[in-house]
Formats: C-alpha cells, sequence, structure tokens
C-alpha cells in the first residue's frame, strides 16, 4: 500500500482468471472523481464515511455499509460528504462476467442485467460483496475466489436487477454516427483529432455532431477521447512502462497533460498508480 493525497491508502490488484477483474481497496478517500464512465460494472462497498455520487442527473449518498452498483457506460462522478474522507473496496465486472452470471439464473445467452439506482441497502448482499473482495485480496485459490465471485454476483442480479436483452445496438443515423465516432476514437486515441474528422466520418455537421454524441453518451467526445487514453495507460504502466513513454504512446502532449487527466479520472498520480499496482494478485 502506498500512501498519496487523495488517499490515504490504496492498493489496486488485477484477479486474471475473472477476466482480468480490476479491484480496488482505498481509505480516506477526499478527492472528486471527474464524470466518467466504466465500459464494466461498478460493485463496491463503503466501509467508512460516505460518498455522494452525481448518476443520471440525480445525487445519491452512499453512506456506510450501502453498496454502489453502476451499470457499464452510465456517467457518474463522486466525492466525498465532508473533509475526512470515506473508503471502499470496489470491483469492476466485465460485460462477459455479468453475461455469465445471468446465463446461470436464466439458461440464456448474451442477456445482460440492469441495476435502477446506484446505491443499494442491502445488509445481507452487503455481508457478502465484502466477504467476496476480502477473498479476491487474500486467496490463493483460484476455484475459492471464481466460486465466491459467482455466488455473490448471481445473488446480487437476482434481488437486484432487470434482465434485458443485452447492450442492443442503438438504431437510426444519428445513434450510428455516435458509434461510429466510438470506435475511431478507440482505435485512433493515439492521434490528433479533430471535431471536423469525426464529423467527416458520420456526414454530420461538427456542431450537431458534439451535441448529439453528448446526449448519447453522457461525456463530449474530448472528454470520451482522454478517458480512452487514460484506459490505455494504466495498462501500460502495470506493465512497469515508463511514465515519459506511456505519455507519448497514449496521445497526450507530455508527461505534465497525462499526470493532470490521469489524476482526475483515477485518483492518484501516474507514479502513485503504478507503485500501487505492484502489488497485483494473479
Amino acid at each position: 500500500m502506498n500512501e498519496t493525497t487523495s488517499h490515504k491508502k490504496a492498493k489496486i490488484w488485477c484477479v486474471r482468471e475473472l477476466h482480468n477483474l480490476e479491484v480496488l481497496h482505498a481509505t480516506g478517500i477526499t478527492a472528486a472523481s471527474a464524470r466518467h464512465t466504466h465500459e464494466t460494472l461498478t460493485l463496491g462497498v463503503i466501509l467508512q464515511g460516505t460518498s455522494v455520487l452525481e448518476h443520471k442527473g440525480e445525487t445519491h449518498l452512499s453512506p456506510s455499509s450501502s453498496l454502489v452498483v453502476i451499470n457499464p457506460d452510465d456517467v457518474h462522478a463522486c466525492h466525498a460528504a465532508s473533509l475526512t474522507g470515506y473508503s471502499q473496496r470496489i470491483m469492476y465486472p466485465s460485460v462477459a462476467l455479468l453475461q455469465q452470471a445471468t446465463y446461470e439464473i436464466t439458461g440464456q445467452k448474451n442477456l445482460m442485467p440492469s441495476f435502477v439506482t446506484p446505491v443499494i441497502q442491502d445488509e445481507h448482499l452487503t455481508q457478502l460483496v465484502y466477504k467476496l473482495h476480502t477473498t479476491l485480496e487474500t486467496s490463493s485459490c483460484p476455484l475459492e475466489r471464481e466460486s465466491q465471485f459467482l455466488w455473490t454476483l448471481t445473488h446480487l442480479i437476482q434481488h437486484h436487477a432487470k434482465i434485458g436483452s443485452g447492450r442492443q445496438r442503438k438504431v437510426g443515423q444519428e445513434r450510428q454516427a455516435v458509434s461510429l465516432v466510438k470506435e475511431y476514437l478507440e482505435a485512433h486515441y493515439f492521434d490528433k483529432i479533430s471535431l471536423k474528422q469525426l464529423a467527416d466520418i458520420t456526414n454530420l455537421t461538427p456542431f450537431h455532431l458534439a451535441r448529439v454524441f453528448c446526449r448519447e453518451v453522457g461525456l463530449p467526445p474530448h472528454i470520451y477521447l482522454i478517458q480512452i487514453r487514460v484506459s490505455r495507460a494504466k495498462k501500460l504502466l502495470t506493465q512497469g512502462w515508463a511514465i515519459a513513454s506511456v505519455a507519448q504512446e497514449t496521445g497526450f502532449c507530455h508527461q505534465s497533460h497525462l499526470n493532470r487527466h490521469f489524476k482526475r479520472f483515477v485518483g492518484v498520480t501516474p507514479r502513485q498508480y503504478q507503485q500501487i499496482s505492484k502489488n497485483v494478485q494473479d
């Protein structure tokens, strides 16, 4: 564990047999996060203090012993309710893991659970998620980690999710344009990209595209691009890349540019993240 300015203590690790599940244990969180999304589910337990979650235009208080459950691609931000901060254990299950757990419940493939509220009060489930998180941190037995993970996730879905037909493809010219832009940004995140370039590939005007993208995604295109770059930077940092090289490889102008945006989205600096991730479990 490493001392940081925004987390008094933080530990990040990865569980390979669970689709490289990223897991975080952080205490004394005082920094506010920027508005962002995850491709994964966000599943966590508030251990101490209160987190304030901004989600879909609403403000939710997440006090101690509450669960935080945020759907993939939901735009959100959070900050501490007081200067003393809050502590949490959190993990990010992939869409494939969600579909696997839903299959165990329904017997049907490619179904996706959806959670209506991002803050859940359920004492039994809170205990299950907390126990799972500590098992992922301390157990060296893959079978134990996998079994407990699937049991907890299916319990969560059965009691608190609506099950739909999955992350459905959005139809219509505008929504197809947004999909094209997202795919382009993910493929060319290291390039200098202009709004006109994106408009040209969608046959929309720059202003119209920016408005449509923000409406559909919840973030403007340039923030979505920065988020992709930060996500790629995290992967390179865990592989031991030098920070200056990571900045160059992921499209940031310079190292200080990476540092500023990385801390906004992750809550710690690239150097702190790299030090913390040395505690990785396989």
